[in-house]
């Protein structure tokens, strides 16, 4: 089991906060309440149910334990304190339950103080918590002991053990609003003071803060749809039925409508309200969605193209030889690779600097892609090295491509600084009738090789693979007679 890492500083601040509160409400019921006998401070709602002096003393020690654990670092001395304030309030739920079930009389209902009150009004079995109440400390002690356990997956056991200590809290403090006796009249099992439930839903709040790893605390801050959609709808999901049925049920008391009216108005809100919140949830959604689609689709645009020219880089490249290689394995068809170097991009960023550069290497893009088909691909191979992927061409298309590429380059370099240098390229193109390989390397390869042979040869030049045909090299040569040649002028500026 690895131990959780320390909360964050407003979880911290959160757990001081939930036990501190719970530690000084139970010594305060315990000494002002019952020792000084100040009735108010037993139940803040008169003629309700009171916090028993057990039930007090058994809170201020779980919010003790609560507050020596709240640290997963702290040290061996402080987690044993912690583990014995824990077993508190475990011990006296456990006690309880026993002499509900197994009806005996362990002599603790009025210890360590005599419930007078309760004798008076003929409670029988004076000073004895409620079923709900000694279950809910057999929980919150269990969580408390359990506080660091935490499997590999699934839900942390001190979570699923709080759970219904809330919802029993909960459905108390609910009964208090609705004025529903069964939840706090004397004679009630479920009877429950109500600053008792107030207390198990703080302790509740900060057994979860305290280890905020689990699965509700991952859903209160996740930032996936799922999460927020979660955080903006159970909020008015769980207090806006409440709030609907609290007000029908003061609107009957005064005699404004009938069961029959109020039912009805209490339907026909509760449903708008409803669809409203769904409808705002999912127009949120929606929203969110909208926003991860650009951001994926920026993502990819970064992953897969070259920033600097928009080209594809070379991961995206060769992933689209691939995907024409195994589209030719299947179905057959021709390849031609061009491999484009410039010769006087050093020279350039030498003289006038790697913005004039830049400039350079976004123009020989731009006069790459105006002389291509839609079908085809080119991308930024690294620095000043491009590929063309032509798709289902003769040899000589290619040849012509290649020297209407060169020609372009070589004519349309930018300017840098207006000194008449631009850039010349070297140009290897290779021929496939069908790819040898399904991923096209071994063409670009040779296609490679041929730049470079272009590259030693002077450069501003075409240089081609040497498995071509007879006919193939005299179609290339044809395409190649018919490319316009370059003007002496331009030669000596280029080189």
């Amino acid at each position: 089991m690895t131990r959780p890492s320390t909360p964050a500083l407003p979880f911290r601040a959160g757990v001081l906060v939930c036990a501190w509160a719970v530690v000084a409400i139970g010594c305060i019921v315990l000494f002002g309440g019952w020792m000084l006998g100040v009735s108010a401070l037993k139940n803040v709602v008169p003629g309700t149910v009171f916090m028993k002096a057990s039930t007090a003393s058994a809170l201020a020690s779980a919010g003790a334990s609560l507050l020596l654990l709240r640290n997963p670092d702290a040290s061996r001395r402080r987690r044993s304190a912690g583990m014995a304030c824990a077993i508190y309030p475990l011990a006296v739920g456990l006690a309880f339950l026993s002499e509900f079930t197994l009806g005996w009389d362990l002599g603790i209902d009025e210890f360590p103080f005599r419930d007078v009150v309760g004798r008076e009004q003929g409670v029988p079995f004076p000073g004895r918590l409620a079923p709900a109440t000694a279950v809910n400390f057999v929980l919150v002690g269990l969580a408390l002991l359990t506080l660091d356990r935490r499997p590999g997956r699934g839900w942390r056991p001190a979570e699923v053990l709080v759970v219904p200590v809330a919802l029993v809290a909960a459905m108390s403090m609910i009964g208090y609003a609705y004025s529903i006796p069964a939840f706090y009249g004397p004679g009630s099992a479920a009877k429950m003071a109500i600053n008792t439930a107030a207390c198990f839903l703080v302790l509740t709040a900060g057994v979860l803060l305290a280890r905020p790893h689990g699965r509700l605390m991952a859903l209160a801050m996740t930032t996936a749809p799922g999460g927020m959609m979660a955080r903006r709808l159970l909020p008015f999901a769980v207090f806006l039925p409440l709030a609907l049925g609290w007000l029908r049920l003061k609107a009957s008391d005064a005699g404004l409508f009938d069961d029959r009216v109020g039912t009805w108005w209490l339907t026909a809100t509760t449903t708008l309200a409803m669809v409203l919140l769904i409808w705002r949830g999912a127009a949120r959604l929606n929203t969110a969605d909208t926003g991860r689609r650009k951001l994926e689709s920026r993502l990819s645009e970064l992953a897969n193209h070259d920033q600097m020219t928009g080209l594809c880089n070379r991961h995206r490249f060769e992933e689209e030889m691939a995907a024409h290689g195994a589209r030719v394995h299947r179905h057959g068809g021709s390849t031609t690779l061009i491999v484009i170097d410039l010769d006087g991009l050093k020279r350039v960023n030498d003289q006038l600097g790697h913005a004039a550069g830049d400039e350079l290497i976004r123009g020989v893009s731009q006069a790459i892609t105006s002389r291509l088909r839609t079908t085809d691909v080119a991308g930024r191979l690294g620095g000043d090295e491009f590929g063309v992927l032509l798709l289902e061409s003769t040899p000589e298309g290619a040849m012509k491509v290649a020297h209407d590429l060169l020609a372009a380059i070589r004519a349309g370099g930018p300017e840098a600084g207006g000194t008449g240098a631009w850039s010349t390229a070297s140009i290897g193109i290779a021929y496939s009738a069908a790819l040898a390989d399904e991923d096209g390397q071994a063409l670009l390869a040779e296609a490679d090789e041929a730049m470079y042979a272009a590259k030693r040869a002077g450069g501003d030049r075409v240089a081609h693979a040497g498995f071509w045909t007879a006919d193939e090299a005299e179609a290339a040569g044809r395409a190649r007679r018919a490319t316009t040649d370059r003007p002496a002028a331009q030669n000596a500026g280029g080189r």
